[in-house]
């Protein structure tokens, strides 16, 4: 298949994919690379020759324009790179500075976020000796949610992500997000259930609802509707064994939401990650945050009481302009004083368009960086009294991949009693070895070190089979640390927990995962040594 401006490296062309930044662009990565699989195109890894590559890019930071421009550059500079190969630019850096992406030698077409929903049509209406070309669709023209970016088949074969709400009209001073991903717009119900559907069929036992702002989805419906509502149609209509919901602001977790994770759980994961930022108020009316400390942190008490063991994580920002000694240390003795399992700290980045980038007082850089080492040694000693209440626990763990094996971003465990360690009471073979090995009074296919997460977000690594991911397995937690647990399979003869119980918060889906992930290769949109990677 040969197309304008493409030299086919293959008997079809290929394209190499680059994400940066956050769930939406890994989203919306994954709908970018159907459409090339769809139009015949063959994916390919970053780093070799390919016909096309894309740079889906993230602007939160100035370290991620910084990230964005050196894989472009790479993109350029790829050793066999065919001449007639087209770079491509798209995401929030490129909707929000195309000009900067344009300036960079080897760039071929700039593309704002609305573009990604025809960006294949973009790059086959290139022909060989065109000029570079920018096409970014301004702010006030993203009025609709747009359906052309649906996913129906992810990289990982346990998991898949659903974006239903876009935009954000918030306008935090410190936020660059309203300029890059425009007005809010929500994917409305129906179209949602389809998508859930589709995604159940194909076998996922997991799926993450996301979006820019995700507790303010269906307010700008016609006919309005509230994220509790597309939730318990979702937990009433499908069979889907379990639902996450991602990033959420502490005003959308009201008593509502709160009783449906208690009701539901764990088919509806013990898990919560608010955005809240900070814990001083003058500070959050400053970011223009809707919200006080006090709020944030009843909210926090109430998850806990409601729903045992839940999971709450939190994002918190160092280095706003007037945080002072002070102010930094009410937030950090607010954070340690209550039941957080983990936090994402980060940088505040100054961001042109923004009100916080004119605001006085700005934070020196060192003075942001050793905040942070401080809420990161925080978040460390916080998984660490988290993650050891499973001590001798039985866990049900969806089991994603074999660990350090291909495509794993799961890696090896570093605790005590970790496959490896002296005294392991898992595995005898170093970590993350794919030594084969037999199971103790097991028979048949040789075991592996596996890993998987619980509803609760915790990660687990055990001895079990390669067949079982996209199972569910039950597993004696026998050491924790801050990274998560290793154990070992509560009955080794069993393939799945659905081999030894009923699992009836899943409707009696968890039944046929296994059926599922044995043909869950064959229902996906095929992709060719395909990697996505992601920053």
């Amino acid at each position: 298949m040969t197309q304008p401006g493409l030299a086919p490296a293959h008997d079809a062309p290929t394209v190499a994919l680059h994400t940066l930044g956050c769930r939406l662009n890994q989203y919306e990565t994954e709908a970018i690379r159907e459409q090339f699989v769809s139009r015949g195109f063959r994916v390919v890894p970053f780093d070799g020759p390919a016909d096309v590559y894309v740079v889906n890019t993230c602007t939160v930071t100035n370290q991620a324009d910084a990230r964005a421009r050196q894989a472009l550059r790479r993109a350029v500079r790829t050793t066999g790179r065919p001449p007639a190969s087209i770079v491509v630019a798209t995401g929030c850096y490129a909707q929000t500075n195309p000009g900067q992406l344009m300036e960079i030698e080897g760039v071929d077409l700039v593309l704002g976020n609305v573009e990604k929903g025809n960006l294949v049509d973009h790059v086959l209406s290139m022909g060989a000796g065109d000029p570079p070309a920018s096409r970014v669709t301004r702010r006030a023209e993203m009025a609709r949610f747009d359906e052309r970016l649906d996913v129906s088949a992810f990289e990982s074969r346990t998991r898949a992500m659903l974006k239903i709400q876009d935009g954000c009209d918030q306008f935090c001073s410190f936020c660059i997000i309203p300029w890059a991903r425009g007005r809010h717009r929500s994917l409305p119900p129906d179209a949602v259930m389809r998508q859930v559907q589709t995604l159940v069929d194909r076998g996922y036992a997991e799926i993450v609802l996301t979006g820019v702002h995700l507790g303010e989805y269906g307010t700008d419906l016609p006919t309005p509707v509230t994220l509790n509502e597309v939730v318990r149609q979702i937990l009433e209509r499908t069979t889907l064994p379990r639902l996450r919901l991602s990033s959420i602001w502490p005003t959308a977790v009201d008593r509502e939401l709160i009783d449906l994770i208690g009701d539901h759980a764990p088919r509806l994961c013990r898990y919560t990650h608010l955005a809240v930022q900070h814990g001083d108020d003058h500070l959050l009316g400053a970011m223009r945050r809707t919200y006080t400390a006090g709020q944030a942190e009843e909210v926090v008490e109430r998850l806990v009481d409601a729903v045992p063991d839940i999971c709450i994580g939190a994002d918190v920002m160092v280095g706003f302009p007037g945080e002072t000694d002070a102010s930094f240390q009410r937030m950090y003795d607010w954070l340690d004083r209550q039941p957080y399992a983990y936090f994402h700290v980060f940088s505040y980045s100054r961001r042109d368009h923004t009100r916080a980038a004119r605001m006085p007082d700005q934070v020196p850089p060192s003075t942001a960086r050793e905040r942070s080492r401080l809420l990161r040694t925080l978040s460390d000693r916080k998984s660490a009294d988290y993650n050891r209440r499973f001590m001798g626990r039985e866990l049900t763990v969806l089991v994603e991949d074999e660990s350090g094996g291909p495509g794993s971003s799961a890696g090896s465990p570093d605790l005590p009693g970790s496959p490896g360690s002296p005294g392991s009471p898992v595995l005898p073979g170093p970590p993350g070895s794919h030594e084969e090995q037999s199971l103790p009074g097991s028979a048949g296919p040789q075991a592996r070190v596996m890993t998987g997460r619980t509803d609760h977000g915790l990660r687990c690594w055990f001895e079990g089979w390669a067949d079982q991911v996209n199972t569910f397995a039950a597993v004696e937690v026998d050491a924790t640390g801050t990274r998560g647990a290793t154990g070992r399979l509560s009955n080794p003869g069993a393939r799945s927990v659905t081999d030894r119980v009923s699992v009836d918060d899943a409707h009696g889906t968890a039944s046929r995962l296994s059926e599922a992930g044995a043909q869950g290769a064959t229902g996906r949109v095929p992709v060719a040594g395909a990697t996505l990677e992601l920053d």
